[in-house]
Formats: C-alpha cells, sequence, structure tokens
C-alpha cells in the first residue's frame, strides 16, 4: 500500500482519555467505529480531542482533529500530543482544504446548523474507495419525522447502518441522536 505517512513511533502509554464522559456523542460513535489499528482518521468537530486520542489508543497511524473552536483544539492540544496525532482550527467551509486519502472520518453534526449533505460530498472527496464515515448527527424533535435519511448524504455514500441513540448524558429534549455508518463507493 502506497502511503504518505512516515513510520510513527508509539506514544509512550496510552494517551488521557478522561475526558470521555463529557463527550457522549464521541463514546457513542466510538462503539460503532470499524477497527482502527493501521487506518488514518480524520474527526469532524472534534471539539477536545477525546475521539482523537481515543483512535490513537486503538492503533490509528494518524488521526487529524479538526474544529472551529480555536479555544477546543488549544485545550486538545495541551491535553497529550502524540506525532500520529494532529490538529487543525478550520471552519466547515474550508473542509475542502483538507487532502486525503483516510480510511476513517467520524464527525458529530447538528443539523439545525450543518449542511450535513454538502459536507458529506466534501467528505467522500477525502475517503479512499471503501473508506468509512460515521456521523453522530443531532436533529431537533418535531424535524426528526420529517427527516429523509437518505437525503442527509452524499449519493456517492451508501449508508449501511443507522442507529438511534439513546444514552443517559445525551438530553432528549436536545433531539434525536442518530448515528449513520456509511461507505465511499469504490
Amino acid at each position: 500500500m502506497d502511503t504518505n505517512y512516515p513510520k510513527m513511533r508509539e506514544p509512550k502509554g496510552p494517551l488521557p482519555t478522561s475526558t470521555g464522559s463529557l463527550q457522549p456523542s464521541w463514546q457513542a460513535l466510538a462503539k460503532k467505529v470499524p477497527k482502527l489499528a493501521g487506518q488514518r482518521v480524520l474527526a469532524i468537530h472534534a471539539g477536545d480531542g477525546w475521539f482523537c486520542r481515543y483512535a490513537v489508543n486503538h492503533g490509528a497511524i494518524a488521526v487529524l482533529g479538526v474544529d472551529s473552536n480555536a479555544g477546543a483544539i488549544s485545550a486538545a492540544r495541551a491535553v497529550a500530543s502524540s506525532d500520529r496525532l494532529r490538529y487543525r482550527i478550520m471552519p466547515d467551509e474550508r473542509l475542502g482544504m483538507l487532502t486525503g486519502p483516510y480510511d476513517v472520518i467520524v464527525g458529530t453534526f447538528d443539523l439545525q446548523r450543518d449542511d450535513l449533505h454538502a459536507m458529506t460530498q466534501q467528505l467522500a472527496d477525502l475517503l479512499r474507495p471503501g473508506g468509512h464515515l460515521i456521523a453522530a448527527v443531532a436533529t431537533q424533535p418535531e424535524s426528526a419525522t420529517t427527516i429523509e435519511i437518505k437525503d442527509l448524504f452524499s449519493a456517492r455514500l451508501t449508508i449501511e447502518q443507522l442507529f438511534q441513540v439513546s444514552a443517559a448524558k445525551l438530553v432528549p429534549s436536545a433531539g434525536v441522536h442518530l448515528i449513520l455508518c456509511s461507505r465511499v463507493r469504490g
């Protein structure tokens, strides 16, 4: 396999994931991702970087966490470092500037503010053929009955699984939480 990544050294121990209890959407996503060992991972709306550290701890060879919140990225960088882990401050409108390919793209999205269809079109371009996009999508309770799931994602992605998430830490009144697992068409 042709690779753009040099041989990375292993971290001296697991990266801290103690903030996981504050990240219920990311914890739910972590339960649905494919095997991360040997994979190149992109985390969209990475927040404090919990999932990025989780991915490194589970064998990802390269992880990039992006978020538009400079404070969140600064906090993520302060928690832990690894030569297999990078963070970038980037608004959603600039996702087209990223280069791939990635094996796995994971992200949290809110239909109140994110144009998921447009974003998944860009993200599909970053996936290697057969790569996975796993998205946690928060909707408003009243909109959940009118959502056409097939219209949320780019036609270049095939939705393989759909899960409704129920977790004590996810506030039910904030909306319906879905996880969509998809694969880019080869």
